[in-house]
């Protein structure tokens, strides 16, 4: 009897999966068709597709064509983004199951469904990794606040790729943590797809595989990219330059944000100077953090690549609000210190009040970049080092005190 109750409840936990992601798919789908055509996702899905059907080069100029004709209904004049590709061959063929699918509606409403799922992933795994263990009520907040605030809907509706990039860093931190170093190195290959997010943290990877001697993480890294690449050159043995020559067209009509830029809006004299002593603090900040790692556990690691997230949209180099997306790990991270501090149903009503400000806060400022870009950011740097020595030295119970 218990036995047909299993095979009825697994089922049933299958069909029911089955029908949330066949909702999430017509719900994405009913939204793309009723918005303006994207660029983020079009140009590589196109150029993917336009490879399997004519085999004709990603990175030519027929296939550049068509993305103008589809984004802008004609082809690109003199001063508009002529949509060259700037994804590499081996992360454009993570596109390629997409290409398969001739309705861009369709395709775009699946890539959006696996970045809900790679983003609520994500949030899932942030949960063990900073040791916190919230009510079911509070668990459905968290998972539904890592979807609906403002820093993932914005990549979600416009086809970037960060919601995979998220859960790469967050998952490799997970492998990291369980000392599956080879998988960690894996997972950071998903930062391939928007190098640009990604950047200040691999650096603090870097820090820390030699400063713990866990060289297997680039071992594992290269191994990953290295037969991606390889597929890649089999494929399109010329394909470098060209993307090269698209990387530079994307940056040049798609610059990014900067610290400076933002702060010279508000106070054009001193905004400049303003950013470069916001970055030179940053840059010593991080080194003297980096630097402390040596012999310290996991959770102080996941403090200081915490403290690198919150700190990288800061450092004065461009990037996109896309980024903002791995704010989610600080996040759960500060979330994560209240049930040291408090307990029972305090606990629960502090974390929720947490979530449920910075939720409508952001999407009250969700119609200034310059808001969105600094606050949150600023907000969690001070408040990882109101919460640090909680992070790195939790508090102990009689349970720890047992040999083992």
């Amino acid at each position: 009897m218990s036995r047909n109750l299993t095979i009825i409840g697994i089922t049933f936990s299958i069909f029911l999966a089955l029908a949330i992601l066949g909702g999430l798919a017509w719900g994405n789908m009913f939204y793309v068709r009723a918005q303006p055509v994207e660029k983020q996702f079009l140009v590589p899905w196109l150029a993917a597709r336009t490879y399997l059907q004519y085999g004709i080069s990603p990175y030519d100029d027929q296939t550049t064509q068509r993305a103008q004709i589809v984004y802008y209904g004609r082809l690109a004049k003199e001063n508009e983004d002529p949509l060259q590709l700037s994804t590499s061959l081996p992360a454009e063929l993570l596109y390629f199951p997409f290409a398969l699918v001739t309705d861009y509606a369709l395709a775009r409403g699946l890539w959006m469904m696996l970045g809900e799922i790679a983003v609520a992933a994500a949030a899932f795994l942030c949960l063990p990794l900073a040791g916190w263990k919230p009510r079911r009520f509070l668990l459905t907040v968290v998972l539904l606040f890592s979807i609906l605030w403002v820093y993932a809907m914005m990549p979600l509706t416009s086809g970037s790729p960060a919601p995979f990039v998220a859960l790469g860093l967050v998952g490799a931190l997970a492998a990291m943590r369980a000392e599956k170093d080879e998988l960690a190195g894996a997972l950071l290959t998903l930062s391939l797809l928007e190098p640009g997010i990604a950047a200040v943290f691999l650096l603090f990877v870097v820090w820390w595989t030699v400063a713990l001697r866990r060289g297997r993480v680039w071992w594992g890294f290269l191994m990953a990219a290295g037969l991606f690449t390889t597929v890649s050159f089999l494929l399109i043995p010329s394909w470098f330059i060209p993307f090269l020559r698209g990387a530079v067209s994307h940056s040049h009509y798609n610059p990014g944000l900067t610290v400076a830029a933002l702060l010279a809006d508000w106070w054009p004299a001193l905004g400049l100077k303003l950013s470069l002593a916001i970055t030179a603090g940053l840059g010593l900040m991080l080194f003297l953090e980096l630097r402390a790692l040596r012999g310290k556990d996991f959770r102080h690691s996941l403090w200081v690549a915490s403290l690198t997230l919150a700190a990288a949209p800061l450092t004065g180099l461009p990037v996109s609000l896309d980024g903002h997306l791995l704010l989610l790990l600080p996040m759960i991270l500060l979330l994560a210190v209240v049930p040291e501090r408090w307990s029972g149903r305090r606990a629960v009503f502090v974390s929720g009040g947490i979530l449920a400000v910075v939720f409508s806060l952001l999407w009250l400022m969700s119609g200034s970049v310059h808001a969105l870009f600094l606050v949150l950011p600023f907000v969690l740097l001070v408040s990882l080092y109101w919460m640090r020595w909680w992070a790195v030295h939790p508090p102990r119970t009689w349970v720890d005190t047992l040999p083992k």
